[in-house]
């Protein structure tokens, strides 16, 4: 150990080890860290100082600190919510690897306010299904998708086979749709979408509602949850 080395605090040091291991992937994103009792001893210092270095690492947003579960290795991805973004399209720019898996899929009437952003009857038959996204296995969010049966006539057999919403759209002819409206709002998280989303019930999550448009049309109203703590949402027009 150098001079300049041993001058650092006992958190310092640790936070730079850990630092280490991540930047050389001997820590990969998703990974559960040691429990406290083992890392302190690990690095012969009291519980208190090596919650000062994960502290100090998840403030950076390298870490993910959860209350009951441990503590993770993350990554604070970046999402554009611009006109035309996709979830796929803006982790496949940032050389991540994107998944969705469809949870739940089911056709109602249409409620009013769902009617109201679609631009459709209430009582409407509208397909409904939920999604689990994520980034390198990394689980980001759960949508839930609001599609018209009129612009989607049977579309609940081509979704069983989910891959990305654009490829739904596209099938039908909506091949170039954008967002035409959003809203965001930070919560607490339902006990269904905190284990959902694999995180405690006391972090936030954002809920971002948005209509998107195909051939001058409402095609599909999205209310996606995020994990806060994973993701910053930004606009790019």
């Amino acid at each position: 150990m150098d001079e300049l080395t041993e001058l650092r605090p006992h958190w310092r040091r640790i936070e730079m080890a850990l630092l280490q291991e991540i930047d050389a992937g001997a820590l990969p994103v998703g990974q559960k860290l040691p429990g406290e009792n083992i890392l302190a001893r690990q690095f012969g210092v009291t519980r208190t100082t090596l919650r000062r270095a994960l502290n100090e690492l998840q403030a950076k947003g390298v870490l993910r600190i959860e209350r009951g579960r441990g503590t993770f290795v993350t990554r604070h991805f970046r999402y554009d919510l611009g006109r035309r973004s996709s979830f796929m399209a803006n982790l496949r720019e940032a050389s991540l690897a994107p998944s969705a898996q469809i949870l739940t899929r089911f056709t109602i009437a249409a409620p009013s306010d769902v009617a109201e952003r679609l631009d459709i009857p209430a009582g409407d038959a509208i397909l409904v299904f939920d999604t689990v996204g994520k980034a390198n296995d990394v689980i980001l969010s759960m949508t839930r998708h609001h599609l018209p049966a009129r612009h989607f006539p049977e579309a609940n057999i081509h979704v069983a086979h989910f891959v990305g919403i654009t490829e739904v759209y596209e099938m039908y002819g909506h091949r170039d749709s954008w967002r035409s409206y959003c809203e965001i709002e930070a919560r607490l998280p339902t006990l269904d979408e905190a284990h959902r989303l694999e995180q405690s019930k006391t972090d936030p999550v954002l809920e971002i509602r948005s209509v998107k448009r195909a051939n001058d049309v409402p095609i599909d109203y999205t209310v996606a949850r995020f994990a806060a703590g994973r993701v910053t949402a930004f606009f790019n027009n």
